[in-house]
């Protein structure tokens, strides 16, 4: 952290108090402080809405030019540039249906199941609150001691045996469970392998697995590793053919989410002495790409701009592209005037890198299936876009899922970002063989997730915004933090863990959390 001395001095000229002068222009440049709200000043300064405001108002009246200004300032008019990027695409609601919805949330549970149905029935009676998940695991229990049957008395006793056990699983007040959770998670973590899972039947997909995996979600990184997607398609077509069991749709499907590019269809070769560019189209891959020699001619044409030769109008296989050549009139300048050999390599490298087909960042598209159960096909993917994904026809977007958590926030919000990140913990725990409650899983997410983005557990997230500064300094740049605290008086609370441990004194946990007063009676 580093205070802008610039915006600092600019703020108090305003007549801002030093001390929260020195907080807002905390690594902040003044382009940066000006357009902060009221709520972010009280939070970055930790002062109530009232100060906040004044020194709101303060900023707001600076940032108006005056009249004088206003009018001697020059009026330039300049042309706006025309924008390719195409407006984002409002997508229809999917309709909700609650059958089929609760079917998916229970897939894992054999509701058909008798015993399954009696302990849910009984329940309701005893006004007992059993989720179906814990009902199907006493099912499943229950058969695993070789019972088939169970009389309405013995599923009494049973939820009655669960309800007391429920009673002692819960977290009693003021237990440290912040410290349990980082024991629980911590000490297995460090019997974690580092290593990568590799996808049956597919040599090119690797996903980033172990304690590489974990790192990624606790640090909140932006594009993991190895991002890959699960794409479910939808059981039917526009027109009422089955999709998702149909084998040929599915690969025509990811044929058309899978980039392409020049590479991947023609092999480049760069004629020096001519100063010019040939490609020859390969039959077969454009076949798998469902693509044509006229389709790709023209897309070239449109992305760089230039006129493209062709040994065949109709079906060509030869491709000539000639650096600064717009239009077939310019052939006849071209021996007065040749390319240069850099616009030469240039234009090699721009056609190496053009995407003439797919989504972006979606590098390889793999069908896999059909699945036992469904007899549907499904594909993965290297690379992830879901919200270009989302937008492609026949996609099942109730369904499909990427590994990328901050894409999830992005598109989904934060809710399912915090359900994501509790998936993607207990996966990649359980794939490395590790048993941990999910309810510790469950209080990093809350932590990550409680301030309405995806937090880092670190000193750009959770770590480096603790209030206390003992705390901030204890986990890293311990004198930046101190030196900055004393810089500018700062005050230290000591009502965390981490910073009454620090001092030598009870934390406000467990046994610390209460004051045991005797008061002598009057004899």
């Amino acid at each position: 952290m580093v205070v802008k001395s610039a915006t600092k001095k600019k703020l108090m000229d305003l007549g801002v108090a030093e001390e929260y002068s020195h907080k807002l222009a905390d690594d902040r440049k003044w382009d940066d402080v000006k357009i902060l709200t009221s709520g972010q000043i009280a939070q970055i300064c930790g002062i109530d809405s009232g100060t906040s405001q004044e020194i709101f108002k303060v900023m707001e009246a600076s940032a108006k030019p005056s009249r004088a200004t206003a009018s001697a300032e020059k009026t330039i008019v300049r042309r706006r540039a025309v924008s390719r990027r195409r407006k984002k695409k409002a997508l229809p609601l999917q309709e909700y249906d609650e059958e089929v919805k609760l079917k998916q949330i229970l897939r894992d549970i054999d509701t058909d199941d008798a015993i399954y149905q009696l302990l849910r029935d009984t329940s309701i009676k005893m006004n007992l609150s059993m989720t179906p998940r814990i009902l199907g695991d006493l099912a499943e229990g229950i058969h695993s001691r070789g019972i088939d049957k169970l009389t309405p008395a013995k599923a009494k006793k049973v939820l009655n045996s669960s309800e007391s056990f429920l009673a002692t699983a819960r977290a009693d007040p003021h237990e440290a469970v912040g410290i349990t959770t980082a024991q629980s998670i911590g000490e297995p973590g460090t019997q974690m392998t580092m290593r990568t899972f590799h996808y049956a039947g597919v040599a090119t997909v690797n996903v980033t697995q172990g304690l590489p995996r974990v790192i990624e979600i606790v640090d909140a990184r932006k594009v993991p590793k190895t991002p890959t997607m699960l794409i479910y398609l939808e059981e039917t077509d526009s027109k009422g053919k089955p999709l998702n069991t149909n084998e040929k749709a599915a690969r025509k499907i990811a044929a058309a989410l899978e980039t392409t590019t020049t590479p991947d269809i023609a092999r480049i070769n760069v004629e020096v002495t001519q100063r010019h560019i040939s490609l020859q189209l390969s039959n077969p891959n454009m076949r798998i790409k469902a693509m044509t020699g006229a389709e790709v001619r023209d897309k070239l044409s449109r992305a760089l701009r230039l006129f493209i030769q062709a040994d065949d109008d109709d079906r060509p296989k030869v491709l000539t592209i000639i650096p600064g050549v717009t239009k077939e009139e310019d052939l006849a300048t071209l021996a007065s005037d040749p390319a240069t050999y850099t616009a030469l390599l240039q234009l090699e490298e721009k056609i190496k890198k053009l995407r003439l087909k797919g989504l972006a960042d979606i590098t390889r598209a793999n069908v896999q299936g059909p699945s036992k159960d469904t007899g549907e096909y499904y594909i993965s993917t290297i690379g992830s876009n879901l919200a270009k994904v989302s937008e492609f026809a026949g996609v099942d977007r109730a369904r499909t899922y990427t590994n990328n958590i901050s894409e999830i926030n992005q598109y989904l919000g934060i809710e399912a970002a915090r359900q994501a990140i509790i998936n993607e913990m207990y996966d990649t725990l359980e794939g490395a063989g590790l048993d941990v409650d999910i309810r510790h899983l469950l209080t990093v997410a809350d932590v990550m997730s409680s301030e309405g983005t995806v937090r880092a557990i670190g000193r750009h997230g959770v770590s480096g915004t603790k209030h206390s500064i003992l705390a901030r300094s204890a986990f890293e740049v311990t004198v930046t933090h101190l030196l900055q605290a004393g810089v500018i008086g700062e005050r230290d609370e000591l009502s965390g863990v981490t910073e009454n441990i620090i001092v030598g004194q009870p934390v406000a946990l467990g046994t610390g959390s209460v004051d045991l007063y005797y008061i002598p009676e009057n004899v």
